[in-house]
């Protein structure tokens, strides 16, 4: 059976030698844990090949995707990307990018700009049923155009989709519907997700053809990562959790491996209590910022950019995304001390001593 590269020999070869083509499978794991970094392995590992490649962004802009990736070294430039970040850091609509809500305009990576200074995207226009019409607008105009398809599809992330879609659909319903629309296009899809109740079986991993999975677990001062099969339907695959790592060239699986874990519970309990110590430092600097904002506006202070710093932080905060709460939380932090210091009096002039009696001045 041909197989699709994942881009990763580590987890081709847990695999099997690859995805089977055409059906969507999903890449779940905690916050940190190398989920986008496949996801771009597998986008990468296509264009090499000269199979189109189109990504769908809702966590991330894409001038922040385009720059992780350039520090792997990767040419992605003829990626296509559709930007369905719904807040007010995303970007410029370049040539590169479809803009959820304005007009259908999607063009190469390598054309991504900086940040716009206001959104033509809000967070109620982004929805699973729009994020569909624009896939399906998308994927049949190149069609036309080109007489190519595309080949592979990301979808980064669908717990951010979920989250945005607004109060009153029924989402379970949509998500149905969404997976069975991938199907049909017979593209080999990677839906990033995350399990935000592992006591509930949602969706996108029952509908699935298979799940890849991170863990991430703090081994003493180490923070530790592997992978896992969950589950890959037509296909045997390697069941067992493999050690991974993520270097300079991106990331590392090793397929002979073995992880070991106490009792089996260390990933459980180490993730745990990694994410709690990152909540516990983001809430940190976010109260912080909060009281200098506060000092701000007693001092007649324009600080919008901090507020919209602070509000992304505090919403990466909610998604549990704590390592890009963390950064947007520390920009804020730099940009209103900054903004204090300029405003700060100057220090008072130092006094000078009066002259001892009977001497000159």
């Amino acid at each position: 059976m041909d197989r699709v590269s994942t881009g990763v020999p580590g987890i081709d070869a847990m695999l099997g030698g690859g995805l089977i083509p055409a059906r969507p499978y999903v890449v779940s794991g905690p916050t940190g844990s190398g989920k986008t970094i496949l996801a771009m392995h597998f986008l990468a590992a296509g264009l090499a090949h000269g199979e189109a490649g189109l990504m769908v962004t809702l966590d991330e802009p894409p001038n922040e995707v385009k720059a992780n990736v350039t520090a792997f070294g990767w040419d992605l430039g003829r990626l296509k990307i559709l930007d369905a970040t719904p807040d007010v850091k995303a970007h410029k609509r370049q040539r590169s990018v479809i803009d959820v809500g304005t007009t259908l305009d999607v063009r190469d990576m390598e054309q991504v700009g900086e940040i716009r200074q206001s959104s033509g995207v809000r967070a109620l226009e982004v929805s699973i049923h729009g994020v569909q019409k624009m896939l399906k607008q998308e994927f049949f105009q190149r069609l036309e155009r080109n007489r190519e398809r595309y080949k592979r599809i990301v979808v980064d992330s669908l717990t951010a989709l979920k989250m945005f879609t607004m109060q009153g659909e029924d989402s379970r319903i949509m998500i149905q519907s969404f997976l069975r629309f991938l199907s049909e296009l017979e593209a080999t899809t990677v839906i990033v997700s995350e399990r935000l109740n592992p006591k509930i079986l949602e969706t996108e991993f029952f509908l699935s053809r298979g799940e890849i999975r991170f863990h991430k677990w703090l081994d003493g001062n180490v923070i530790r990562r592997a992978a896992s099969i969950e589950k890959f339907r037509g296909s045997s695959f390697d069941d067992r959790i493999r050690p991974m790592s993520i270097s300079n060239t991106g990331m590392i699986v090793d397929p002979q491996g073995a992880v070991a874990m106490t009792g089996g519970r260390l990933a459980r309990i180490g993730e745990a209590y990694l994410e709690q110590r990152l909540s516990e430092e983001v809430t940190t600097v976010i109260e912080g910022v909060l009281k200098g904002v506060e000092d701000a506006h007693r001092l007649h202070l324009s600080v919008a950019d901090v507020e919209h710093a602070l509000s992304r932080a505090m919403l990466q905060l909610q998604r549990r995304n704590y390592q890009k709460a963390l950064k947007a939380a520390l920009h804020a932090q730099s940009m209103l001390r900054d903004r204090l210091e300029k405003k700060s009096p100057p220090p008072p002039p130092p006094s000078v001593a009066p002259p001892p009696p009977g001497g000159k001045a």
